[in-house]
């Protein structure tokens, strides 16, 4: 079998670790873990090519045609504080959306009561005190997930980007853009 690399990108700083194509990124990523000293006991998370590696295949089973021609991989790594520090899933809505189904939606102020009304799936959510109301403006962008690979969702996309078709509707992620056939969705 013929070496490779696996860069990792941990906190800003790359990290260097040689390897055996056929070598299972388990023992990679435990030796990155040994090489600069992390905490055995947290739970690291492994990004690559947009997605959370499988540590049971090896070098050649994970990487991507173009990587295999340089016989590297760089890989992104957070731990849990890193993923959860700024809880850097849930954005604040630009608009004001309905709780229920995340669709604009009208608003009505009464007495220091929110009234919700009119949204495309007529919901109507009623007496929500001004304090509150700000929770129910947040969105959780990993659950927005492209409906043609089914696989990568707003959270993991380059500048959290996602596109949506404004014939059929459909949710698009940059990757799949270029296989969307406006063509057949306009009716």
């Amino acid at each position: 079998m013929s070496q490779g690399a696996v860069i990792f990108l941990y906190n800003g700083k790359q990290t260097i670790i040689p390897c055996m194509t056929n070598e299972k990124l388990s023992l990679i990523c435990g030796r990155f873990i040994r090489e600069v000293d992390l905490d055995n006991s947290k739970t690291y998370y492994y990004i690559y090519n947009g997605n959370i590696i499988n540590k049971e295949l090896n070098f050649d089973e994970q990487v991507n045609n173009e990587d295999r021609i340089r016989n590297k991989m760089n890989i992104l790594v957070f731990d849990e504080n890193t993923r959860n520090m700024n809880n850097e899933n849930i954005k604040e809505s630009d608009e004001i959306i309905c709780p229920e189904c995340k669709e604009n939606i009208l608003i009505k102020i009464e007495e220091y009561r929110i009234n919700l009304y009119n949204c495309k799936n007529n919901h109507k959510i009623n007496n929500i005190l001004i304090k509150e109301f700000e929770e129910t403006q947040k969105i959780d962008i990993s659950k927005i997930i492209c409906d043609i690979c089914k696989e990568k969702n707003k959270s993991i996309t380059y500048n959290n980007e996602m596109y949506k078709c404004l014939s059929c509707g459909i949710n698009i992620c940059p990757l799949c853009k270029s296989k969307h056939d406006k063509n057949i969705c306009k009716s």
